[in-house]
């Protein structure tokens, strides 16, 4: 499912923190609450479709191992069990050669997954970015994309002293990302127009930006605070000589969280999507840091350190492999330890005091119909 440990659409390495065996599905509670929100707006857009067959295709851009994405699929398929329960559906599930395929076979037939002998469901594999080809033209019935759209296509490089988040960025290195950012979000939605068909839907759930003029970016920009977490944590390993400098210096997380308006602006700006899609919703919303409650019952501020640096790691690793780790290293071995002294540091500079780096997460929620 979505905010896998992606460090850009076209990266090959594999989709879960600390190289697979479940890590990931273990420690996306927020991504798993993403997902849980939008039952109901998928169980309405099954509603209005002509369910006259041959088949029903629904896809999933950017699955990941897929165990957070288990509970939309099923939502759809209780759907159309109720209105067309003869109705074969294809599931798809799309993510690059990186991902851990057999976790995502695995959830799908195992406790919590979707398959049931009564139901005619046939589930295959997409393997590609999503910012390319990921279906045949006028093939897909409902799309859907969880806590995935964010991520960019490919690593990013750009002048950043001082920080590694597009919020924290200023000057021409703002710019640039804004404008790569544009680019990526208006090419993923002409792929999509292709692949839907007329009448089709695509549910696009992300981590989102709002204004926020108490915050000296101007934003509230999804967990924030952890990024500068990232940032305090490799700078600090780059003055103990531990991370390269100069990489450090270019490096920035390859994520964008966009606002309400900078997702809209390509429909409304190009004819082509603008004569394509119908937007039908276009909303944010606060999904609350799971790992919190917990803490505010026991005061167990290590328990707590190590459950958000799980979540933290299993998004984040790959992307912190690519950029800094592995540029820092002398060998894979080197990288590895590069990585586990990261996150340990992360993890005592939280538990420490975790007010200042943990918060809920900022999301957006776009629903659109292909005209």
């Amino acid at each position: 499912m979505a905010d896998s440990t992606k460090s850009g659409q076209n990266s090959n390495r594999a989709t879960e923190g600390m190289g697979g065996q479940g890590f990931y599905d273990d420690n996306s509670a927020v991504q798993r609450n993403a997902v849980l929100q939008q039952a109901e707006r998928l169980r309405h857009a099954v509603g209005t479709m002509d369910l006259g067959g041959p088949e029903l295709r629904v896809m999933d851009y950017g699955c990941g191992p897929g165990r957070n994405s288990m509970a939309a699929f099923r939502a759809v398929l209780d759907e159309v069990e109720a209105l067309a329960p003869t109705l074969p559906v294809v599931t798809v599930h799309n993510d690059q050669i990186g991902n851990d395929w057999n976790d995502l076979f695995a959830n799908i037939q195992g406790a919590g997954g979707y398959l049931d002998s009564s139901r005619p469901v046939r589930p295959v594999a997409s393997v590609g970015s999503f910012y390319g080809p990921a279906a045949s033209a006028d093939s897909i019935d409902l799309g859907m994309s969880f806590m995935a759209a964010h991520w960019l296509d490919g690593a990013i490089a750009l002048p950043s002293p001082g920080t590694l988040f597009f919020a924290d960025m200023k000057g021409e290195a703002r710019h640039a990302i804004e404008a790569k950012a544009d680019r990526d979000w208006t090419l993923f939605l002409r792929e999509r127009a292709k692949e839907l068909k007329q009448g089709g839907w695509l549910v696009v759930e992300t981590i989102s930006a709002v204004e926020d003029l108490e915050d000296w970016s101007g934003l509230a920009a999804g967990g924030h605070k952890l990024y500068r977490a990232f940032w305090h944590i490799a700078d600090g390993m780059a003055r103990d000589g531990l991370l390269d400098s100069a990489a450090l210096e270019r490096f920035v997380f390859p994520v964008y969280f966009r606002q309400l308006a900078e997702v809209r602006a390509p429909i409304d700006r190009e004819a082509d999507l603008n004569a394509t899609f119908e937007i039908v919703e276009l909303s944010a919303e606060m999904i609350p840091n799971p790992y919190t409650p917990p803490l505010e019952q026991t005061g167990d501020t290590a328990q707590f350190a190590k459950d958000y640096v799980g979540y933290a790691r299993g998004f984040s690793e790959s992307a912190l492999h690519n950029g800094l780790f592995d540029a820092s290293a002398s060998s894979a071995e080197d990288a590895g330890r590069l990585a586990e002294t990261f996150y340990q540091r992360l993890e005592a500079l939280v538990a420490a005091d975790p007010g200042p780096y943990t918060g809920g997460t900022q999301s957006m929620t776009v629903v659109l119909r292909r005209k």
